[in-house]
């Protein structure tokens, strides 16, 4: 076998061996549904009106539980009780009268303390209403 090929062939040998044994000290990669990137936060998510995620980071599942109300479950190493979660209506579909609430504990209705419970409406009462959230 000629030098320059042995030499590429053992250069690719090592390079693959290196990023082989990296990827095994690497933190394992959070469950998120959309592929949002949000530095500085742990969790985020872009919510429509139905329950489903257009995109977001550190979020496992959402699930719509009733007109309004919303289960966002975040990664197993974040406790929503311990966060301050943040969220906002979209701009597109939601009426002027728009309401957002938001609950770091998972006790009712979500029942887990992974979940950030969130509420959306209007002063007429629950409404199905897409949204934003962080968890700084």
């Amino acid at each position: 076998m000629p030098r320059v090929k042995k030499t590429t062939m053992a250069m690719a040998v090592t390079l693959t061996t290196c990023a082989g044994a990296l990827g095994a000290f690497a933190l394992p990669a959070l469950a998120d549904l959309g592929g949002a990137s949000g530095p500085g936060v742990r969790a985020a998510a872009v919510v429509n009106a139905n329950g489903s995620v257009v995109r977001s980071k550190g979020v496992t599942a959402v699930r719509r539980i009733a007109v309004g109300q919303y289960c966002i479950r975040l990664d197993a190493d974040i406790n929503a009780m311990n966060t301050v979660p943040v969220a906002t209506s979209q701009w597109t579909g939601a009426p002027w009268d728009s309401s957002i609430f938001v609950r770091p504990d998972g006790s009712v209705p979500c029942g887990d303390s992974r979940d950030v419970f969130v509420g959306t409406g209007t002063a007429a009462g629950a409404r199905d209403t897409g949204f934003h959230v962080i968890i700084p």
